[in-house]
């Protein structure tokens, strides 16, 4: 019997380019919600993965830590977009994080992962976090941390 996989159900599966434009499209139907300060349910997540994949999790099309990566992709879209008003707006990097934290909590938390994922101690560094680390980062002239 031949069976065709969908190119969906093999960018889930692959950590490869070729899964990008199908999370961004997952991401980009994300985005409007959390734009409006919304929270991504469990529910929403489901179904922007489930349209953009052409089917469910169920059927093998993808798998939570896409969707969890989906989140991600989602949060980095809405920076691009707010991030430099998000940083004019905050009166010191406490403001900024207290608005990054925020954000963060528009998500549903990464409950799902793969014995692997744990085996391998394989987790996201959430949203605030990242921002700590990267104004700690930021310690030289040439990339002073905010304020």
């Amino acid at each position: 019997m031949n069976t065709m996989i969908p190119a969906a159900a093999l960018a889930a599966e692959m950590s490869t380019p070729d899964a990008f434009p199908v999370i961004r499209t997952a991401a980009e139907q994300l985005l409007g919600p959390v734009s409006r300060g919304e929270a991504i349910s469990t529910d929403m997540l489901r179904t922007a993965m489930t349209e953009a994949f052409g089917g469910t999790d169920a059927e093998g099309l993808w798998n939570w830590k896409t969707a969890y990566d989906v989140c991600e992709a989602v949060q980095v879209l809405f920076l691009r977009k707010f991030g430099n008003a998000i940083r004019a707006r905050a009166a010191s990097p406490v403001a900024e994080l207290a608005m990054h934290t925020r954000i963060a909590s528009l998500f549903p938390t990464h409950t799902r992962r793969s014995e692997e994922s744990q085996a391998l101690q394989q987790f996201s560094t959430p949203l605030p976090l990242a921002f700590v680390a990267a104004q700690t980062a930021a310690t030289c002239p040439a990339h002073p941390p905010s304020r």
